[in-house]
Protein backbone atom coordinates (compact mmCIF):
# COMPACT_ATOMS: atom_id res chain seq x y z
CA UNK A 1 0.00 0.00 0.00
CA UNK A 2 1.50 3.35 -1.06
CA UNK A 3 2.16 6.15 1.41
CA UNK A 4 -0.51 8.53 -0.03
CA UNK A 5 -3.14 5.79 0.37
CA UNK A 6 -2.07 5.14 3.97
CA UNK A 7 -2.28 8.85 4.71
CA UNK A 8 -5.78 9.16 3.26
CA UNK A 9 -6.96 6.18 5.30
CA UNK A 10 -5.51 7.65 8.49
CA UNK A 11 -7.03 11.09 7.86
CA UNK A 12 -10.44 9.52 7.25
CA UNK A 13 -10.47 7.62 10.55
CA UNK A 14 -12.68 8.88 13.41
CA UNK A 15 -10.68 10.82 16.02
CA UNK A 16 -11.26 8.09 18.61
CA UNK A 17 -9.49 5.54 16.44
CA UNK A 18 -6.58 7.81 15.54
CA UNK A 19 -5.81 8.29 19.23
CA UNK A 20 -5.14 4.55 19.51
CA UNK A 21 -1.80 5.12 17.77
CA UNK A 22 -0.51 6.74 20.96
CA UNK A 23 -0.28 3.24 22.42
CA UNK A 24 1.77 1.83 19.53
CA UNK A 25 5.55 2.44 19.32
CA UNK A 26 6.14 5.02 16.61
CA UNK A 27 8.89 2.93 14.99
CA UNK A 28 6.33 0.19 14.31
CA UNK A 29 3.95 2.64 12.70
CA UNK A 30 6.68 4.31 10.64
CA UNK A 31 7.97 1.01 9.30
CA UNK A 32 11.23 -0.71 8.45
CA UNK A 33 12.70 2.19 6.45
CA UNK A 34 12.32 4.45 9.50
CA UNK A 35 13.97 1.89 11.76
CA UNK A 36 16.89 1.38 9.36
CA UNK A 37 17.66 5.09 9.25
CA UNK A 38 17.41 5.39 13.02
CA UNK A 39 19.76 2.42 13.45
CA UNK A 40 22.55 4.40 11.73
CA UNK A 41 22.23 7.28 14.18
CA UNK A 42 25.00 6.47 16.67
CA UNK A 43 27.35 5.23 13.97
CA UNK A 44 27.72 8.63 12.33
CA UNK A 45 28.00 10.57 15.54
CA UNK A 46 31.10 8.61 16.50
CA UNK A 47 32.88 8.14 13.16
CA UNK A 48 36.01 9.98 12.08
CA UNK A 49 36.08 12.42 9.17
CA UNK A 50 37.83 9.78 7.05
CA UNK A 51 35.10 7.23 7.82
CA UNK A 52 32.35 9.76 7.03
CA UNK A 53 33.90 10.53 3.65
CA UNK A 54 34.49 6.83 2.91
CA UNK A 55 30.81 6.07 3.54
CA UNK A 56 29.67 9.00 1.39
CA UNK A 57 32.07 8.07 -1.40
CA UNK A 58 30.76 4.51 -1.52
CA UNK A 59 27.10 5.62 -1.55
CA UNK A 60 27.83 8.38 -4.05
CA UNK A 61 29.55 5.84 -6.29
CA UNK A 62 26.43 3.67 -6.29
CA UNK A 63 24.27 6.71 -7.02
CA UNK A 64 26.41 7.86 -9.95
CA UNK A 65 26.49 4.34 -11.39
CA UNK A 66 22.71 4.23 -11.14
CA UNK A 67 22.08 7.57 -12.84
CA UNK A 68 24.55 7.00 -15.67
CA UNK A 69 22.92 3.63 -16.32
CA UNK A 70 19.30 4.70 -15.88
CA UNK A 71 18.89 8.45 -16.45
CA UNK A 72 19.10 9.80 -20.03
CA UNK A 73 20.56 13.16 -18.97
CA UNK A 74 23.61 11.43 -17.46
CA UNK A 75 24.34 8.51 -19.81
CA UNK A 76 27.14 10.41 -21.53
CA UNK A 77 29.00 10.52 -18.20
CA UNK A 78 29.19 6.74 -17.83
CA UNK A 79 32.86 6.57 -18.81
CA UNK A 80 33.66 9.40 -16.39
CA UNK A 81 32.11 7.47 -13.50
CA UNK A 82 34.00 4.30 -14.52
CA UNK A 83 37.31 6.17 -14.77
CA UNK A 84 37.28 8.48 -11.74
CA UNK A 85 36.67 8.15 -8.04
CA UNK A 86 33.14 9.22 -7.07
CA UNK A 87 33.94 12.64 -5.59
CA UNK A 88 36.12 13.48 -8.60
CA UNK A 89 33.50 12.22 -11.05
CA UNK A 90 30.84 14.32 -9.33
CA UNK A 91 32.68 17.51 -10.28
CA UNK A 92 32.18 16.65 -13.98
CA UNK A 93 28.40 16.51 -13.60
CA UNK A 94 26.52 19.68 -14.61
CA UNK A 95 24.73 21.81 -12.08
CA UNK A 96 20.94 21.62 -12.49
CA UNK A 97 18.09 23.65 -11.05
CA UNK A 98 14.32 23.79 -10.93
CA UNK A 99 14.02 25.37 -14.38
CA UNK A 100 16.09 22.60 -15.99
CA UNK A 101 13.83 19.93 -14.48
CA UNK A 102 10.65 21.74 -15.44
CA UNK A 103 11.81 22.15 -19.03
CA UNK A 104 12.68 18.47 -19.52
CA UNK A 105 11.64 16.29 -16.59
CA UNK A 106 11.57 13.07 -18.65
CA UNK A 107 15.29 13.42 -19.25
CA UNK A 108 15.92 13.07 -15.50
CA UNK A 109 13.66 10.10 -14.78
CA UNK A 110 15.14 6.58 -14.55
CA UNK A 111 14.42 4.11 -17.31
CA UNK A 112 12.99 1.58 -14.83
CA UNK A 113 10.77 4.08 -13.03
CA UNK A 114 7.72 1.83 -13.23
CA UNK A 115 9.57 -0.81 -11.23
CA UNK A 116 10.25 1.61 -8.38
CA UNK A 117 7.32 2.20 -5.98
CA UNK A 118 6.92 5.96 -5.85
CA UNK A 119 4.50 8.86 -5.61
CA UNK A 120 4.40 12.52 -6.57
CA UNK A 121 4.95 15.52 -4.32
CA UNK A 122 5.42 19.21 -5.04
CA UNK A 123 7.70 21.86 -3.65
CA UNK A 124 5.92 24.40 -1.49
CA UNK A 125 6.10 27.16 -4.08
CA UNK A 126 7.89 29.82 -2.04
CA UNK A 127 9.13 31.14 -5.38
CA UNK A 128 5.64 31.27 -6.84
CA UNK A 129 6.42 28.36 -9.11
CA UNK A 130 5.90 24.79 -7.92
CA UNK A 131 8.08 21.89 -8.96
CA UNK A 132 6.58 18.42 -9.25
CA UNK A 133 8.85 15.71 -7.86
CA UNK A 134 8.79 11.93 -7.58
CA UNK A 135 9.92 10.24 -4.36
CA UNK A 136 10.28 6.61 -3.36
CA UNK A 137 7.33 5.15 -1.50
CA UNK A 138 9.28 4.90 1.77
CA UNK A 139 10.38 8.53 1.47
CA UNK A 140 8.15 9.95 4.21
CA UNK A 141 9.29 7.36 6.74
CA UNK A 142 12.91 7.99 5.81
CA UNK A 143 12.48 11.76 6.03
CA UNK A 144 10.80 11.52 9.43
CA UNK A 145 13.65 9.38 10.75
CA UNK A 146 16.26 11.92 9.70
CA UNK A 147 14.27 14.74 11.28
CA UNK A 148 13.95 12.77 14.51
CA UNK A 149 17.70 12.13 14.49
CA UNK A 150 18.38 15.85 14.22
CA UNK A 151 15.86 16.74 16.93
CA UNK A 152 17.27 14.10 19.27
CA UNK A 153 20.18 16.49 19.95
CA UNK A 154 17.80 18.46 22.17
CA UNK A 155 16.30 15.37 23.77
CA UNK A 156 13.34 14.83 21.46
CA UNK A 157 11.84 11.36 20.92
CA UNK A 158 8.55 10.42 19.23
CA UNK A 159 7.03 9.95 22.68
CA UNK A 160 7.55 13.64 23.49
CA UNK A 161 4.52 15.89 23.28
CA UNK A 162 4.88 18.88 20.97
CA UNK A 163 2.82 21.89 19.92
CA UNK A 164 3.18 22.70 16.23
CA UNK A 165 2.56 25.87 14.22
CA UNK A 166 2.52 24.87 10.56
CA UNK A 167 0.51 25.61 7.43
CA UNK A 168 -1.60 22.46 7.41
CA UNK A 169 -5.34 22.64 6.65
CA UNK A 170 -7.66 23.45 9.56
CA UNK A 171 -11.02 22.67 7.92
CA UNK A 172 -13.19 22.02 10.97
CA UNK A 173 -12.29 24.72 13.48
CA UNK A 174 -15.08 25.92 15.75
CA UNK A 175 -15.30 29.50 17.07
CA UNK A 176 -12.63 30.05 19.67
CA UNK A 177 -10.85 26.76 18.85
CA UNK A 178 -7.75 27.25 16.73
CA UNK A 179 -6.05 23.87 17.16
CA UNK A 180 -6.53 20.22 16.27
CA UNK A 181 -4.92 16.96 17.46
CA UNK A 182 -2.60 14.87 15.30
CA UNK A 183 -2.09 11.73 17.39
CA UNK A 184 0.25 9.88 15.03
CA UNK A 185 2.94 12.50 15.71
CA UNK A 186 1.87 13.06 19.32
CA UNK A 187 1.23 16.73 18.64
CA UNK A 188 -1.41 19.41 18.89
CA UNK A 189 -1.45 21.53 15.74
CA UNK A 190 -2.10 25.24 16.27
CA UNK A 191 -3.26 27.38 13.37
CA UNK A 192 -0.73 30.05 12.34
CA UNK A 193 -3.55 31.79 10.44
CA UNK A 194 -5.64 32.99 13.39
CA UNK A 195 -3.01 34.46 15.71
CA UNK A 196 -3.95 38.00 16.74
CA UNK A 197 -4.18 40.13 19.86
CA UNK A 198 -7.75 38.98 20.36
CA UNK A 199 -6.96 35.24 20.12
CA UNK A 200 -3.50 34.78 21.62
CA UNK A 201 -4.83 34.41 25.16
CA UNK A 202 -6.82 31.40 23.93
CA UNK A 203 -3.64 29.96 22.41
CA UNK A 204 -1.77 30.42 25.68
CA UNK A 205 -4.55 28.85 27.75
CA UNK A 206 -4.66 25.78 25.49
CA UNK A 207 -0.88 25.46 25.43
CA UNK A 208 -0.79 25.52 29.23
CA UNK A 209 -3.46 22.85 29.34
CA UNK A 210 -1.67 20.72 26.75
CA UNK A 211 1.74 21.16 28.46
CA UNK A 212 4.08 20.36 25.54
CA UNK A 213 7.76 19.59 25.90
CA UNK A 214 8.56 21.11 22.50
CA UNK A 215 7.29 23.79 20.14
CA UNK A 216 7.80 23.22 16.42
CA UNK A 217 7.00 25.19 13.30
CA UNK A 218 7.35 28.54 11.56
CA UNK A 219 9.52 31.16 13.27
CA UNK A 220 7.08 33.91 12.27
CA UNK A 221 4.18 32.23 14.10
CA UNK A 222 6.12 31.21 17.20
CA UNK A 223 7.64 34.70 17.40
CA UNK A 224 4.16 36.24 17.54
CA UNK A 225 3.39 34.01 20.50
CA UNK A 226 6.76 34.79 22.11
CA UNK A 227 6.18 38.54 21.93
CA UNK A 228 2.78 38.10 23.60
CA UNK A 229 4.26 35.88 26.32
CA UNK A 230 7.02 38.39 27.13
CA UNK A 231 4.70 41.39 27.07
CA UNK A 232 2.35 39.70 29.54
CA UNK A 233 5.08 38.16 31.71
CA UNK A 234 3.93 34.57 31.06
CA UNK A 235 7.28 32.78 30.71
CA UNK A 236 6.74 30.95 33.99
CA UNK A 237 3.84 29.05 32.38
CA UNK A 238 6.17 27.26 29.95
CA UNK A 239 8.91 25.98 32.21
CA UNK A 240 8.56 22.42 30.87
CA UNK A 241 9.39 23.43 27.26
CA UNK A 242 12.81 21.99 26.45
CA UNK A 243 13.37 23.39 22.95
CA UNK A 244 11.74 25.29 20.10
CA UNK A 245 12.25 23.48 16.78
CA UNK A 246 12.11 25.96 13.90
CA UNK A 247 11.82 25.20 10.17
CA UNK A 248 10.60 26.41 6.75
CA UNK A 249 11.59 30.07 7.21
CA UNK A 250 14.62 32.10 8.08
CA UNK A 251 14.85 33.38 11.63
CA UNK A 252 16.44 36.71 12.49
CA UNK A 253 18.72 37.18 15.48
CA UNK A 254 16.05 39.29 17.18
CA UNK A 255 13.45 36.54 16.71
CA UNK A 256 15.80 33.85 17.99
CA UNK A 257 16.55 35.87 21.12
CA UNK A 258 12.89 36.72 21.73
CA UNK A 259 11.72 33.12 21.31
CA UNK A 260 14.48 31.80 23.55
CA UNK A 261 13.71 34.37 26.24
CA UNK A 262 9.95 33.85 26.12
CA UNK A 263 10.12 30.09 26.66
CA UNK A 264 13.48 29.92 28.44
CA UNK A 265 14.47 27.13 26.05
CA UNK A 266 16.96 26.28 23.31
CA UNK A 267 16.00 27.67 19.91
CA UNK A 268 16.89 24.98 17.38
CA UNK A 269 16.54 25.85 13.64
CA UNK A 270 16.65 22.97 11.14
CA UNK A 271 17.28 23.18 7.42
CA UNK A 272 15.80 21.01 4.68
CA UNK A 273 13.73 21.19 1.51
CA UNK A 274 11.21 19.22 -0.54
CA UNK A 275 13.90 18.00 -2.94
CA UNK A 276 15.34 16.01 0.01
CA UNK A 277 19.04 16.43 -0.67
CA UNK A 278 20.32 18.30 2.38
CA UNK A 279 19.14 18.09 5.98
CA UNK A 280 20.88 19.78 8.86
CA UNK A 281 20.58 21.24 12.31
CA UNK A 282 22.75 22.54 15.12
CA UNK A 283 24.27 20.18 17.67
CA UNK A 284 24.40 19.96 21.45
CA UNK A 285 27.16 22.57 21.79
CA UNK A 286 27.08 24.69 18.61
CA UNK A 287 24.57 26.68 16.58
CA UNK A 288 26.39 25.89 13.31
CA UNK A 289 24.38 23.67 10.95
CA UNK A 290 25.62 20.05 10.72
CA UNK A 291 24.65 18.30 7.46
CA UNK A 292 23.64 14.67 8.00
CA UNK A 293 26.13 12.64 5.91
CA UNK A 294 24.02 9.58 5.04
CA UNK A 295 21.24 11.80 3.62
CA UNK A 296 23.14 13.38 0.74
CA UNK A 297 26.31 15.10 -0.42
CA UNK A 298 26.44 18.86 0.05
CA UNK A 299 28.56 21.36 -1.85
CA UNK A 300 28.79 25.13 -1.57
CA UNK A 301 29.64 26.68 -4.93
CA UNK A 302 30.84 30.21 -5.58
CA UNK A 303 29.88 32.69 -8.27
CA UNK A 304 32.01 30.86 -10.86
CA UNK A 305 30.30 27.57 -9.90
CA UNK A 306 33.52 26.18 -8.44
CA UNK A 307 33.18 24.47 -5.05
CA UNK A 308 34.14 26.48 -1.97
CA UNK A 309 37.04 24.74 -0.26
CA UNK A 310 38.04 26.94 2.68
CA UNK A 311 36.02 27.80 5.79
CA UNK A 312 34.57 31.30 5.52
CA UNK A 313 33.89 31.06 1.79
CA UNK A 314 30.29 31.75 0.82
CA UNK A 315 28.17 30.41 -2.01
CA UNK A 316 25.06 28.50 -3.05
CA UNK A 317 24.09 25.22 -1.40
CA UNK A 318 24.13 22.39 -3.95
CA UNK A 319 22.93 18.90 -3.07
CA UNK A 320 23.22 15.37 -4.43
CA UNK A 321 20.79 12.84 -2.99
CA UNK A 322 21.86 9.40 -1.81
CA UNK A 323 18.42 7.95 -1.13
CA UNK A 324 15.80 8.62 -3.81
CA UNK A 325 15.79 6.43 -6.92
CA UNK A 326 12.54 7.74 -8.44
CA UNK A 327 14.06 11.11 -9.32
CA UNK A 328 17.76 11.03 -8.43
CA UNK A 329 19.02 14.60 -8.33
CA UNK A 330 22.73 15.23 -8.87
CA UNK A 331 24.32 18.62 -8.11
CA UNK A 332 20.99 20.37 -7.70
CA UNK A 333 21.03 24.10 -6.97
CA UNK A 334 18.87 24.84 -3.94
CA UNK A 335 18.72 28.61 -4.41
CA UNK A 336 19.90 29.03 -0.81
CA UNK A 337 23.23 30.48 0.24
CA UNK A 338 25.49 29.66 3.16
CA UNK A 339 29.03 30.03 4.50
CA UNK A 340 31.31 27.00 4.73
CA UNK A 341 32.48 26.11 8.25
CA UNK A 342 35.12 23.73 9.65
CA UNK A 343 33.97 20.11 9.61
CA UNK A 344 35.21 19.25 13.10
CA UNK A 345 33.06 20.19 16.09
CA UNK A 346 33.34 19.95 19.86
CA UNK A 347 30.32 17.64 19.84
CA UNK A 348 32.51 14.92 18.31
CA UNK A 349 30.92 14.91 14.86
CA UNK A 350 33.07 15.40 11.77
CA UNK A 351 30.38 16.33 9.27
CA UNK A 352 30.05 19.02 6.63
CA UNK A 353 28.97 22.23 8.37
CA UNK A 354 27.72 25.62 7.23
CA UNK A 355 26.20 28.75 8.70
CA UNK A 356 24.44 32.03 7.84
CA UNK A 357 21.80 30.49 5.57
CA UNK A 358 19.76 32.84 3.44
CA UNK A 359 17.53 32.42 0.42
CA UNK A 360 14.10 30.84 0.19
CA UNK A 361 13.45 31.01 3.95
CA UNK A 362 11.57 34.33 3.80
CA UNK A 363 8.87 35.78 5.99
CA UNK A 364 6.67 37.84 3.69
CA UNK A 365 3.47 38.36 5.68
CA UNK A 366 -0.20 38.82 4.82
CA UNK A 367 -2.55 40.71 7.16
CA UNK A 368 -5.67 38.90 8.33
CA UNK A 369 -9.07 40.38 9.11
CA UNK A 370 -8.70 40.28 12.90
CA UNK A 371 -5.15 41.65 12.95
CA UNK A 372 -3.44 38.27 12.52
CA UNK A 373 -0.30 38.08 10.41
CA UNK A 374 0.33 34.96 8.35
CA UNK A 375 3.55 34.13 6.54
CA UNK A 376 3.69 33.16 2.89
CA UNK A 377 5.51 29.98 3.94
CA UNK A 378 2.48 28.94 5.98
CA UNK A 379 0.31 29.35 2.87
CA UNK A 380 2.45 27.02 0.76
CA UNK A 381 0.34 24.53 -1.13
CA UNK A 382 1.53 21.00 -1.87
CA UNK A 383 -0.37 18.87 -4.32
CA UNK A 384 -2.09 19.18 -7.68
CA UNK A 385 -4.14 22.36 -7.27
CA UNK A 386 -1.49 24.38 -9.16
CA UNK A 387 -1.15 21.79 -11.92
CA UNK A 388 -2.34 24.32 -14.53
CA UNK A 389 -0.62 27.35 -13.02
CA UNK A 390 2.77 28.45 -14.39
CA UNK A 391 3.40 31.23 -11.88
CA UNK A 392 1.50 32.99 -9.13
CA UNK A 393 1.75 36.04 -6.90
CA UNK A 394 -0.13 37.35 -3.88
CA UNK A 395 -1.52 40.88 -4.03
CA UNK A 396 -2.91 42.60 -0.94
CA UNK A 397 -4.17 46.15 -0.63
CA UNK A 398 -6.24 45.83 2.54
CA UNK A 399 -6.21 43.56 5.61
CA UNK A 400 -8.42 40.51 5.35
CA UNK A 401 -8.44 40.40 1.54
CA UNK A 402 -5.96 38.93 -0.88
CA UNK A 403 -5.88 38.42 -4.64
CA UNK A 404 -3.97 35.47 -6.03
CA UNK A 405 -2.69 36.43 -9.45
CA UNK A 406 -2.12 33.36 -11.62
CA UNK A 407 -0.47 32.83 -14.98
CA UNK A 408 -2.23 29.75 -16.28
CA UNK A 409 -1.33 26.93 -18.63
CA UNK A 410 -3.67 25.16 -21.08
CA UNK A 411 -6.29 23.19 -19.21
CA UNK A 412 -6.91 25.71 -16.44
CA UNK A 413 -10.63 25.82 -15.70
CA UNK A 414 -13.22 27.02 -13.23
CA UNK A 415 -12.72 23.73 -11.41
CA UNK A 416 -9.04 24.60 -10.87
CA UNK A 417 -10.01 28.02 -9.52
CA UNK A 418 -12.57 26.46 -7.18
CA UNK A 419 -10.02 23.92 -5.91
CA UNK A 420 -7.49 26.67 -5.22
CA UNK A 421 -9.99 28.75 -3.27
CA UNK A 422 -11.19 25.70 -1.33
CA UNK A 423 -7.61 24.79 -0.35
CA UNK A 424 -6.88 28.29 0.92
CA UNK A 425 -10.16 28.46 2.82
CA UNK A 426 -9.30 25.16 4.53
CA UNK A 427 -6.21 26.87 5.91
CA UNK A 428 -7.23 30.44 6.69
CA UNK A 429 -11.00 30.18 7.16
CA UNK A 430 -12.58 33.63 7.42
CA UNK A 431 -9.33 35.40 8.27
CA UNK A 432 -8.62 36.07 4.62
CA UNK A 433 -11.00 36.48 1.69
CA UNK A 434 -9.14 35.00 -1.26
CA UNK A 435 -9.93 35.62 -4.90
CA UNK A 436 -8.21 34.45 -8.07
CA UNK A 437 -7.25 36.76 -10.92
CA UNK A 438 -5.99 35.23 -14.16
CA UNK A 439 -3.27 37.45 -15.68
CA UNK A 440 -1.20 37.27 -18.84
CA UNK A 441 2.08 38.02 -17.11
CA UNK A 442 3.66 38.44 -13.69
CA UNK A 443 6.82 40.49 -14.32
CA UNK A 444 10.06 39.41 -12.70
CA UNK A 445 12.49 41.71 -10.91
CA UNK A 446 15.60 43.10 -12.61
CA UNK A 447 17.50 40.10 -11.23
CA UNK A 448 15.03 37.73 -12.85
CA UNK A 449 13.27 36.72 -9.64
CA UNK A 450 9.60 36.70 -8.77
CA UNK A 451 8.34 39.01 -6.05
CA UNK A 452 5.90 36.64 -4.41
CA UNK A 453 3.98 39.30 -2.50
CA UNK A 454 2.95 42.64 -4.01
CA UNK A 455 1.40 45.18 -1.67
CA UNK A 456 -1.05 47.90 -2.56
CA UNK A 457 -1.33 51.30 -0.86
CA UNK A 458 -3.82 50.09 1.76
CA UNK A 459 -1.40 47.88 3.74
Amino acid sequence: MSFPVKRRIYEALPSGLTRVVNFIPFSWIAGRAYREVMARHDKFRKTSREEVLAYQEAELGRTLEFVTEQVPAYRSLRSTVERLKPFDALRDFPLVDKAVLQDDMRNYLPRDLERIPHYEITTGGTSGNQLHLLVDDASQSVETAFVHRVWSRVGYTPRCRKATFRGVPFPNLRPGIYWQPNPIYNELQFSPFHMSESTLKLYVDELVRYDPGYFQGYPSAIDLLAEYVLRNDLTRLFERVRAVLLSSEGCSTAQTERIGQAFDARVFPTYGHSERLIISGPCEVSDIQHHTPDYGVVEIVGEDDSPCASPGERGELVGTGLLNRSLPLVRYRTGDFATLAESDCECGRHWDRFTDIEGRWKQDMLDGRSGSRMSIAALNMHGEIFEHVARYQYYQDEPGRCVLRVMTTPGFSEADEAAILEAYHAKVGDELDMSVEVVDDIPLTERGKLKLLERGPGV
